[in-house]
C-alpha cells in the first residue's frame, strides 16, 4: 500500500520534555490506523506488544523464559531497523533489571537472563556500577547514580528520552513508510506513558500536600470543632 496518506494524517508530536497532553486520542489514531493492510498492523501490533511490554501478575513468568518469548516474537518482525530498535529497547530493560536484580542481592550473576548483546558481559562484569559497559553504553553512567537512590522515575524519564530520540531519528529516515507509522505509534505510547505518571506524580503531591495541611494544629482543631458542631 502506499503509506503517504496514512503519515500526512498523522499529526506532530511535540518533544517529549513539552509533550503534556497527546495531540490525537487513541481512539482517533485508531481510525487512521484502519487504512494499513491486515499484515502491516499484525506487524504493528507485535511491535507494540514488545516495545511496551508489561507483566501482569497473571502473566509472570520466570526471566528465563520471557527471554526466549521476546527472542521467538522479534525473529517475527520483517523490518530490520524495527526489529533493531525493540532490541534496543528490550536491551535497556535488562540492563536495568540486572541492577536492581543486584541491588536487591537476591540473586547472582549466573541467575541472570537477559536479552540482547551484552548479557554476557554483564555476567562477567556483575559488581561493577555500570556492568562493565559505560563505554558502550554512557548514559547508564548518569542513570546508575538514580538507580542506588532508588529514583525509578527519573530512571524512567531519562530511558525514555533516549528511546525517544531513537525512534524519532529512524522515523525521520524512512520517509512515508511502514517504519515510520510504527515509530510514531510507538513514541505515542512512550508519551502517553508519561503523561500518566505526571498525573500520578502530581496526584501524590496534592495527597501529601493535603495530609500536611490536615495534620497540621490549627487546622487539625478546626476542622475537629466543626464536626462537633455538626454532631
Amino acid at each position: 500500500m502506499s503509506y503517504y496518506t496514512l503519515v500526512a494524517a498523522l499529526p506532530d508530536l511535540p518533544p517529549l520534555a513539552r509533550c503534556k497532553q497527546l495531540p490525537i486520542s487513541r481512539i482517533a489514531l485508531e481510525r487512521r490506523l484502519t487504512m494499513l493492510e491486515e499484515e502491516d498492523l499484525k506487524q504493528l501490533r507485535l511491535a507494540e506488544s514488545l516495545y511496551h511490554f508489561s507483566a501482569s501478575p497473571e502473566q509472570a513468568v520466570s526471566d528465563q523464559k520471557l527471554v526466549y518469548q521476546w527472542q521467538s516474537q522479534l525473529e517475527q518482525i520483517h523490518s530490520p531497523i524495527i526489529r533493531e530498535c525493540i532490541q534496543l529497547r528490550l536491551e535497556w530493560q535488562s540492563l536495568i533489571a540486572a541492577i536492581r536484580q543486584r541491588q536487591a542481592g537476591a540473586k547472582g550473576p549466573e541467575q541472570f537472563f537477559g536479552l540482547g548483546r551484552w548479557t554476557t558481559r554483564i555476567r562477567q562484569h556483575w559488581q561493577e556500577p555500570t556492568l562493565g559497559l559505560e563505554d558502550a553504553m554512557p548514559l547508564l553512567i548518569q542513570l546508575q547514580p538514580q538507580m542506588l537512590k532508588g529514583a525509578a522515575g527519573e530512571v524512567e524519564a531519562q530511558m525514555n528520552a533516549w528511546l525517544w530520540q531513537n525512534l524519532f531519528q529512524v522515523e525521520r529516515s524512512h520517509a512515508f513508510s511502514l517504519e515510520t507509522v510504527i515509530c510514531f505509534v510507538l513514541r505515542w505510547g512512550i508519551a502517553e506513558k508519561q503523561i500518566e505518571n505526571d498525573a500520578d506524580q502530581a496526584l501524590k503531591a496534592f495527597e501529601a500536600m493535603a495530609e500536611a495541611l490536615i495534620s497540621a494544629p490549627g487546622i487539625k482543631a478546626n476542622i475537629e470543632s466543626a464536626f462537633e458542631e455538626l454532631s
